[in-house]
């Protein structure tokens, strides 16, 4: 029997392309009524820490007090864009503003009332990478707080909730071993393998969202194989496996995971310091200390290609086949819209050859 759904992108940015992907996979298993998102951008793109509210948009459309949908000329205010509008074209349901802002409990009113906005008797809550299983303890772990925090408020609002793992590994986070171990315990199936004609009508995205394990799902389903590495460090090895999409026992990872810490949290800021007990620190911890320590920008020249050049060419001999267009814009230091967009340019006139976003091939 078909349930009707909201899909939720629980990562935020990149994600809500392939729970769209998913909505149209899976459509004999769900009908989708809509997705919902955070505005959630890395600093490339918006230079505030932590996910962005209805209060930072101009333009969003309001079916509830707590249901806002994001149109494409819905904008951000001050600094930075959001990446929601631009992705609005590409996408084949209104996509939904998730709003953190009160901790899981309010995410969870906000879920409730678009499920009675949008008739949905089901939640759909889609990973892409598999950090929303992690316990806390793993040590690669590095962004837990939006996925935990999706899945608590979810499990919070008695409707039955599915929980779909795609690209698992993608993110770069957990270890290989880890992600089979908490797989097998929360009872995983395969439910899906994706390839490119599923990935067909959202291909372009991946010119210019600085999403990578998005990213790195889209290349996998084109056939490339790999290692690759990512912001950071991260080297990620992209097998068959990565195209496959996973649910697990929803109810028994929301109560074996970070997302059982978070379930009665009434603001983000008591998440944060729940996460920080877990933790050490939270990911819009991370967020301010790298804000508080950037330098200026640069702004990319012909000298930025041959430093690239260099490093591509020491990571081949790491045994590395690409870097990530974002790594690459990482090592630039061009930060900002404006600077990775040019850098971006200047690697298509002077490195076509490399150029296979979101992959830099070495």
């Amino acid at each position: 029997m078909t349930s009707r759904a909201i899909a939720i992108a629980a990562g935020g940015g990149g994600d809500v392309v392939t729970a769209s992907i998913l909505a149209t996979k899976l459509r004999h298993r769900f009908d989708v009524a809509a997705l919902a998102s955070y505005s959630w951008d890395r600093f490339i793109v918006d230079p505030t820490p932590g996910p962005r509210g209805y209060r930072d948009f101009d333009g969003l459309t309001l079916h509830h007090e707590l249901v806002a949908e994001v149109t494409a000329s819905a904008r951000l205010r001050g600094p930075g864009w959001s990446t929601l509008p631009s992705l609005v074209p590409y996408l084949t349901h209104p996509l939904l503003l998730m709003d953190a802002a009160g901790g899981t409990i309010n995410l969870a009113a906000q879920f409730h009332a678009a499920a009675q906005v949008f008739d949905a008797d089901a939640l759909v809550v889609i990973d892409v990478g598999g950090d929303i299983l992690a316990e806390g303890h793993e040590s690669g772990l590095r962004s837990p707080l939006a996925d935990s925090l999706t899945l608590a408020a979810a499990a919070q609002t008695g409707l039955p909730v599915h929980l779909l793992v795609a690209g698992v590994g993608l993110d770069g986070e957990l270890a290989p071993h880890e992600l089979r171990t908490l797989l097998r315990r929360h009872s995983s199936t395969v439910v899906a393998e994706l390839d490119s004609a599923d990935i067909a009508t959202v291909a372009e995205v991946w010119n210019w969202h600085p999403s990578e394990a998005n990213g790195l799902l889209y290349v996998a389903t084109q056939g490339w194989r790999g290692k690759v590495e990512t912001q950071r460090d991260a080297l990620i090895d992209i097998t068959d496996d990565a195209t496959l999409v996973h649910e697990v026992d929803a109810a028994e990872v929301a109560a074996h995971s970070l997302a059982a810490h978070l379930i009665d949290t009434l603001s983000l800021e008591q998440c944060e310091q729940r996460i920080r007990v877990h933790r050490g620190h939270s990911d819009i911890d991370t967020e301010r200390n790298r804000l508080a320590a950037q330098r200026e920008p640069r702004k990319p020249t012909i000298d930025t290609v041959g430093e690239i050049d260099r490093y591509a060419k020491a990571a081949s001999l790491r045994g590395v086949n690409a870097l990530t267009l974002r790594r690459v814009i990482e090592l630039a230091g061009a930060r900002g819209a404006d600077a990775g967009n040019a850098l971006r340019d200047m690697l298509l006139r002077e490195r076509q050859d490399c150029m296979c976003p979101p992959l830099y091939l070495v």
